[in-house]
């Protein structure tokens, strides 16, 4: 059991990779709590999530709307009480929303930022209070995109969101890790998730052809996006886990290989 006694926190758990990260959390042996906005949801991947067989961790949902301050230090103090400490933050939680560049406005700035930049800053500033206060060596896992090193048609302040993901994280990484030998790493997922899904649902006929034909080139190995259980929970593992002590302010790439650093 990688993770056995480790106390650990996942923003944005109720479905998708963070879902994935709650369960392979609690198989190897880690007490979590996670949070979202979706109380049913959230409740039964707390129940799949406890429910494995050998899994010797526990799961637990506790409701949270990350944009807000107040509901983010309320949820990180009954996380701590829970838990009994704290070791790693894991912070998924994420929004998209598609609009040309030229139409975006005020409402749809604030839509994203406030849960991709300023949620991520309230939930890494709580749980800093508490790995400082008790002296832990912590981690911090933030979620970015490629799209932050690429840019995204359509999705400029998504993207700008997450590329405020990567310059906070790496501040604090330089600035935390010498005050407190706390580590943060972003991880830069090309993961098939609920959004996809739903995207192609609803993408135009003409543009989900193309999107299939352009799959095996964009993304070598498989040709297609990833699994969250099979390619991106080993990796929240292993960032969680101690096997990654000296490794802080990385961008760690779950692409299979969509975006090579060139």
């Amino acid at each position: 059991m990688q993770l056995e006694n480790k106390k650990i926190i996942v923003v944005g758990g109720t479905k998708g990779i963070g879902a994935a990260a709650v369960k392979s959390y609690v198989r190897e042996g880690a007490k979590v709590v996670f949070c979202g906005t979706n109380r049913e949801r959230g409740k039964a991947v707390e129940a799949e999530a406890n429910a494995q067989p050998h899994a010797t961790g526990q799961a637990l949902f506790m409701h949270c709307d990350i944009s807000s301050k107040a509901s983010v230090d309320e949820f990180f103090a009954k996380s701590e009480a829970h838990l009994g400490g704290l070791d790693v933050l894991a912070n998924i939680a994420g929004l998209e929303k598609n609009t040309p560049a030229i139409d975006i406005d005020e409402a749809h700035i604030d839509y994203l930022m406030n849960v991709n930049f300023k949620g991520m800053v309230f939930t890494n500033q709580a749980a800093y209070r508490i790995f400082k206060k008790n002296g832990t060596e912590g981690s911090i896992i933030n979620y970015a995109s490629d799209t932050a090193l690429v840019g995204m048609t359509g999705g400029a302040v998504y993207a700008a969101s997450k590329s405020a993901v990567l310059g906070w994280s790496r501040s604090i990484a330089r600035e935390w890790g010498i005050e407190s030998n706390v580590r943060t790493n972003c991880v830069n997922p090309t993961i098939k998730t609920p959004m996809y899904e739903a995207w192609l649902a609803t993408a135009e006929p003409a543009i989900l052809e193309m999107h299939k034909k352009s799959l095996k080139n964009n993304y070598p190995i498989d040709g297609s996006m990833g699994d969250a259980d099979r390619d991106c929970a080993p990796v929240m593992v292993f960032l969680a886990s101690d096997a990654s002590r000296y490794i802080n302010g990385q961008i760690i790439c779950v692409n299979g290989g969509a975006y090579m650093v060139r």
